[in-house]
């Protein structure tokens, strides 16, 4: 769920790096409505995908307040 990995994120130290496949469509989603920073590494075959948050913006600050963690 994108709350979860909203609040990983919140908790941990950015920036912080993804590989997981699932992680990463919860990034999109994330990135797409406002809150995080990320920078997707290039589609090469072969290869899995990755991703780095390196900021939560202010729209991502509050929705981290209003959800309370």
């Amino acid at each position: 769920m994108s709350q979860d990995i909203l609040k990983r994120i919140f908790s941990g130290c950015l920036p912080m790096r993804f590989a997981r496949r699932a992680d990463i469509g919860h990034l999109h989603s994330l990135r797409d409505a406002g809150y995080l920073s990320v920078t997707f590494a290039p589609f090469v075959p072969g290869r899995a995908r990755s991703a780095t948050v390196t900021d939560i913006t202010p729209l991502g600050r509050a929705a981290i307040r209003y959800f309370g963690f």
